[in-house]
């Protein structure tokens, strides 16, 4: 799956993109929930550390991909709470 999301900037050569460290941030928050608690740079550098990515990404676009991911997370709750709601038990 692609991001619609337009970063503020463009990366620059040889940097990670936007949908490539969200897709690496999914799958090392999948390993290390704890990611989430760390530092941006920290979890900059733990997806190079993890082998999620080959090039450390800049701690701006990794705080995106984090936001972008919570969001997301909650629009699957609230979309799991509607249809609970629409459907009871």
């Amino acid at each position: 799956m692609t991001s619609s999301y337009m970063p503020r900037r463009m990366p620059d050569k040889g940097e990670p993109g936007f949908d490539q460290i969200l897709g690496a941030l999914r799958e090392a928050l999948r390993e290390k929930s704890r990611l989430r608690e760390m530092p941006t740079e920290e979890v900059a550098r733990q997806l190079v550390l993890g082998e999620f990515l080959e090039e450390e990404p800049v701690p701006p676009f990794v705080a995106e991909a984090l936001d972008s991911l919570e969001a997301e997370e909650q629009s699957f709750q609230a979309d799991e709470i509607s249809s609970e709601e629409a459907n009871p038990m």
